[in-house]
């Protein structure tokens, strides 16, 4: 069992939800006006979005649970926490909330196993055009401070 990362969580749960079918952002807070985080967010074709929220450790999680603001935007159908295998039963995790549990299948190699499917959110509503675009707009960004990160650690190296 290794010691995973945040990043690597995050990586794995994309691949799981399939990010060439699927929209998925990762730290998404201010484009959409929300009043907290959403560590990941999954906006399928149909207009239905999913929160995930990536907790590498059980004090993350008891963190969480402090949070003024309780990951309760309509903006969301679903809301998933994602844990590396060793947090899957930690108590903590509201009942409402899915559980995806990373494990390493083969030595570097990770892979996601739904625990727990979440509650649909009743009063959650479809997206409407100009907020996905509004998403779309947030993944852009981030591809080009990525790349300018990238580049900077290059002239950094060099």
């Amino acid at each position: 069992m290794i010691d995973m990362t945040a990043q690597q969580v995050e990586i794995a749960v994309a691949k799981h939800f399939g990010y060439r079918q699927n929209l998925i952002v990762p730290n998404v807070h201010w484009g959409l006006n929300l009043p907290y985080e959403a560590d990941l967010v999954v906006l399928r074709p149909s207009g239905w979005a999913i929160e995930v929220e990536i907790k590498v450790s059980a004090a993350d999680i008891r963190a969480d649970l402090k949070k003024t603001r309780q990951h309760d935007s309509n903006l969301f159908r679903e809301l998933y926490f994602a844990v590396p295998e060793r947090l899957s039963t930690n108590t903590n995790i509201p009942e409402h909330a899915g559980i995806l549990s990373v494990y390493e299948y083969k030595p570097g190699w990770l892979k996601v196993k739904m625990l727990r499917r979440s509650v649909l959110r009743k009063t959650a509503t479809k997206w409407k055009p100009e907020t996905r675009q509004k998403l779309c707009e947030l993944a852009a960004m981030r591809i080009w401070s990525l790349k300018q990160h990238l580049s900077d650690k290059r002239k950094g190296a060099a």
